[in-house]
């Protein structure tokens, strides 16, 4: 990681510090909620409020992004869950948390998550060099992922047990730790200081947004995606422990398996996008999305279940490069962390409507339906996905083009 430098470093250990401190929180929560109610609707629920913040707040943050220190709103929004999440410890410690904390406690997370990951990745294409933007990419989004899900979860099941409140002052901690190496990164701004009104900078990154069709084309294939997708993750406890009538361990598994996959997939995804483009290692990963769902909706074998589930994996951990690479090379400096902001604001925008689908599904259909739908759905979008993405492929080669053109012109 070296040749990437010292500051992302810091912000790639600032990353998997606060990223383990997620994966036990999200281990625990639902750990939680299970403990409290066993209403698949209230449960689902949880991912509704996790993600809501990503409609109602993303671009505010995003634009924030774009007017102020990078660094310090991370440090700032790492500081803000610190107080959210311990407080929550606290309130478990005193035996009077309910499902309503938990409920505002992951939507004042989420809300910090927009402010922390709108920041970021505005942040790294200004620390690091253009030709190491995919590797670094791929590295930033294999650590949070495998931190969030193949170190985390692990320690939040064993610290769940030693104590219900013990994962979420942990996790306090590791927003703590996360500021602490924020901090230590060189003050990277890469935009100039604003002049305009900041509803002005919101209606510009979604201006460029529906005005950029490849952008456009892989916002509404996420989301698509996600709507299905979070239909039936949404109730993953749920599905551990009633359909594949197994515990806390295999809960636990289902996160490392996923984990392993993007992991791996960090050490073949450039070489892969080199070889057959960015657009078909993007439909790849919905292929690889489309196979782990369709597997758990027929399997009530744990064995299998991890194995599908670690399929998932594999497709994040591609698609989270690839895409995340494209969509900064065709976006400027000074609109990166609106046009992420207005990306995720539509694509991740709908989980929260997935999520209360899958949850009414599972209770006048039964738990498998969600999954079932999400399924069909999935390999129907899977299907599409070349298509969709064909403006991408035209918008790529139009900007190596005019990069080539560039090259090629004197130097007046």
């Amino acid at each position: 990681m070296g040749s990437l430098g010292r500051p992302f470093r810091a912000v790639w250990a600032s990353v998997v510090v606060s990223s383990t401190g997620d994966g036990m929180f999200n281990t625990a929560l639902p750990l939680t909620a299970a403990a409290l109610t066993r209403d698949p609707v209230l449960i689902s629920g949880l991912t509704t409020a996790q993600r809501l913040p990503w409609l109602v707040a993303s671009m505010f943050t995003g634009a924030m992004a774009d007017r102020r220190d990078r660094r310090r709103l991370m440090i700032l929004s790492d500081v803000g869950r610190f107080v959210v999440v311990a407080l929550l410890g606290i309130a478990l410690v005193a035996d009077v948390a309910n499902i309503w904390m938990l409920y505002a406690c992951a939507f004042l997370l989420g809300v910090g998550e927009t402010l922390h990951v709108n920041a970021a990745q505005a942040l790294v294409p200004a620390i690091v060099a253009d030709d190491d933007l995919m590797q670094a990419n791929a590295r930033f989004g294999a650590a949070q992922i495998a931190a969030t899900q193949f170190v985390g979860p692990p320690l939040g099941v064993v610290a769940f047990h030693a104590g219900m409140s013990v994962p979420y002052l942990a996790d306090a901690l590791t927003f703590a730790g996360s500021a602490a190496l924020v901090r230590t990164t060189p003050d990277v701004h890469g935009v100039e200081a604003p002049g305009t009104r900041i509803r002005d900078d919101i209606r510009e990154g979604f201006g460029f947004l529906w005005r950029t069709p490849a952008l456009r084309r892989m916002t509404e294939l996420l989301a698509l995606i996600n709507l299905v997708y979070f239909g039936a993750i949404a109730l993953l406890v749920l599905y551990v422990e009633e359909l594949l009538d197994a515990g806390t361990f295999v809960f636990t598994a289902m996160f490392v398996g996923a984990a392993t996959g993007t992991v791996l997939s960090r050490f073949v995804v450039t070489r892969i996008s080199d070889r057959f483009g960015e657009i078909r290692t993007m439909v790849v990963a919905v292929w690889f999305w489309a196979a782990a769902i369709v597997g758990m909706s027929l399997t009530s074998d744990p064995v299998l279940a991890i194995a599908s589930y670690s399929l998932l994996g594999v497709g994040t951990g591609l698609w989270w490069a690839v895409n995340t690479t494209v969509r900064q090379t065709l976006t400027p400096p000074r609109l990166r962390g609106r046009a992420n902001a207005a990306y995720r604001t539509v694509s991740w925008g709908v989980v929260p409507f997935g999520a209360a689908v899958g949850g009414w599904a599972a209770k006048w259909w039964g738990l498998r339906s969600p999954f079932v739908i999400g399924g069909v759905a999935m390999v129907l979008i899977a299907l599409a996905s070349a298509r969709m993405l064909r403006a991408v492929g035209d918008a790529l080669a139009a900007e190596r083009s005019a990069e080539r053109s560039a090259e090629r012109s004197p130097v007046s």
